[in-house]
């Protein structure tokens, strides 16, 4: 445990703060990053503005970041000490005291040095090397709330120390100002800001889908581009009164580990397949639906809301697409299924469900509540449902008997705990 005693001092924030709906906090991460690629190191200077609720008067912070992380200094008003404590999966906590309580904003800065080297990233997946920069959530690069409901726009400005001239891109614009200087803008709101470089992308653009490859391969890029694209159009013809989705980046990464996506971001790996396209068309449907069904705290029973829910619509979009036969074979295997997994909610927080409740069970029983309310009425009710910023099951089940009664929505709550 590592402790640096710290005096107060007031900085000046470049961005404003903003709340949205159940007290989700939306910051702007203004960021200086400098990347060393041979060294596999980096430096982060960073801004950042926190509010804290008038109904919840804080004196303390805490944050998430890999162990490895360095702090040459952390400045904010009324600040009297940084805290260092060790947690899992090479991260550690950074909890920051202050004086007293307070509500309102408070302006924080954040200067430090990290190393990421292969022994470094968990799960293999966030890498600095002289063909491929990777930096997200999974090597937790920057500050990230302990709560996870802090989510963030951010401008960053990037120098990389490298060799090959690299091209970056994030889930925002990038503007190449200089060789390997480069000024990018995320104005999508996210828990964490996706990085990745390289010295030779190939992009291929097919409507609202870009695709940038890590190695020259046009016939997959036009396929994954097609398939995007159909999956795109109907999700917002569905949802985008809601909000409507930007264009989508997809990024093929030269490496065998998962996936993943952020909102409008999608990575995957580089044996992605082009035979399988329902099974593709799902993944990607899966991903995109993810830019409306956020906003569970990832570490908790709520989680299933997410992943239920995106998986729900994905499926939802291959039986318009693909016909009613595969459909209906899924719901067949995935209720034979259920009964031997554990419930998706009892009515307590007993930590994540497992991969099989959310991505199959949850699936089931959101598709039991169509079969009541009818397919129509269910749509209606989750684009009523992505308005909610704070995705908690009480507040679904609070929701949905708003819209539908007690009835249904009591029967509902007894069937997720089977």
């Amino acid at each position: 445990m590592k402790i640096l005693q710290l005096g107060p001092l007031l900085l000046c924030m470049l961005a404003g703060y903003y709340c949205i709906g159940q007290n989700e906090n939306l910051a702007h991460y203004e960021t200086k990053v400098k990347i060393d690629v041979s060294q596999q190191s980096f430096e982060v200077e960073l801004a950042i503005n926190y509010q804290a609720t008038e109904s919840k008067p804080i004196d303390s912070l805490e944050f998430l970041i890999h162990e490895n992380a360095n702090f040459i200094h952390c400045k904010a008003e009324g600040l009297l000490k940084l805290e260092e404590v060790a947690r899992s999966n090479q991260g550690k906590a950074i909890i920051l005291y202050f004086e007293d309580k307070w509500t309102g904003p408070k302006k924080l800065h954040f200067h430090y040095t990290s190393i990421l080297k292969k022994e470094d990233a968990p799960w293999g997946i966030d890498k600095i090397t002289g063909d491929w920069i990777e930096l997200s959530l999974n090597s937790t690069w920057l500050p990230i709330l302990s709560s996870f409901n802090l989510q963030f726009t951010a401008d960053v400005a990037l120098e990389l120390v490298a060799e090959k001239n690299f091209e970056m891109i994030s889930s925002g614009t990038s503007k190449k100002v200089g060789q390997n200087k480069f000024e990018i803008t995320n104005t999508v709101s996210q828990i964490d800001l996706v990085l990745v470089g390289s010295p030779a992308f190939h992009q291929t653009n097919i409507g609202d889908i870009t695709i940038h490859d890590h190695r020259k391969a046009d016939k997959r890029a036009a396929f994954i581009a097609a398939i995007g694209q159909k999956g795109y159009q109907w999700l917002n013809q569905s949802f985008g009164k809601v909000k409507a989705i930007p264009p989508v980046k997809l990024v093929i990464a030269p490496r065998s580990e998962s996936g993943y996506a952020r909102k409008n971001f999608i990575l995957l790996n580089d044996g992605i397949s082009v035979k399988d396209t329902l099974g593709l068309a799902i993944f990607i449907t899966h991903e995109f639906a993810h830019f409306w069904s956020s906003g569970a705290n990832p570490l908790t029973v709520h989680r299933w809301l997410d992943e239920s829910v995106a998986e729900y619509i994905a499926w939802k979009y291959a039986q318009k697409e693909f016909g009613t036969t595969a459909f209906h074979d899924f719901l067949t295997r995935i209720e034979k299924e259920a009964s031997g997994l554990p419930a998706v909610y009892q009515g307590s927080d007993t930590g994540t469900p497992q991969h099989a409740v959310m991505y199959r069970k949850g699936v089931a029983k959101l598709y039991g509540l169509e079969k009541t309310i009818g397919e129509a009425a269910m749509f209606t009710f989750l684009r009523t449902w992505f308005s909610v910023e704070k995705k908690e099951t009480e507040t679904f089940l609070a929701l949905l008997e708003k819209l539908h009664g007690k009835e249904v929505a009591g029967s509902f709550r007894a069937n997720l705990g089977k």
